[in-house]
């Protein structure tokens, strides 16, 4: 299985990088690959309503020259998505979201999906927030970009609070229990 991890978070060590790493442990110790991008060391742009992915014909990847430019031809061959970033000032962080704008090129002039269905996604969220459902609409809105690109949403995983994720041994067995079961 071909896996893809999207670390969104500003913080190498942040609490969603750390989930997302215990999911690719699991996923590795079952035999699967993984490639991973940091967006906070990438040079990545944000969508320029360019529509250069809307020509005639079946449509194209994104023509933005940036760090994302490898990404697209690796998306059409993996088999699950791994989506983390930190949820801060009522929103997801801004790099994660200009990368999520960027799948607009997975739409082509007719609103046909151009990437394979059936992608598993896993979507891991880090707030400072006790309450789990206190951002649930700003999760919803985010992941609900993937599943209309006919990617399967395999699991959620929202760490909240300020105590450091490794200290909550059940959410990080959680993580790892998803990377060793994503191909089920």
């Amino acid at each position: 299985m071909e896996i893809i991890a999207i670390k969104g978070s500003p913080r190498k060590n942040g609490d969603s990088n750390k989930l997302i790493d215990e999911i690719i442990r699991g996923a590795k110790e079952a035999g699967h690959t993984c490639t991973t991008y940091f967006l906070q060391d990438m040079n990545l742009k944000g969508c320029q309503a360019c529509y250069a992915c809307k020509k005639e014909g079946p449509g194209r990847d994104c023509i933005i020259r940036d760090d994302l430019q490898p990404y697209w031809a690796q998306l059409h061959k993996a088999d699950a998505l791994i989506l983390g970033a930190p949820i801060y000032a009522s929103g997801i962080c801004g790099p994660m979201v200009s990368y999520m704008n960027r799948h607009y090129c997975l739409l082509d002039k007719d609103w046909n999906v151009r990437v394979k269905p059936g992608i598993k996604v896993i979507g891991v969220f880090s707030q400072g927030r006790t309450e789990a459902e206190e951002y649930q609409e700003v999760i919803n809105w985010f992941l609900s970009d993937f599943e209309r690109r006919n990617m399967v949403l395999k699991d959620v995983i929202v760490k909240t609070g300020r105590e450091p994720v490794e200290n909550d041994a059940e959410l990080m067995q959680r993580a790892y229990e998803d990377g060793r079961h994503l191909a089920d």
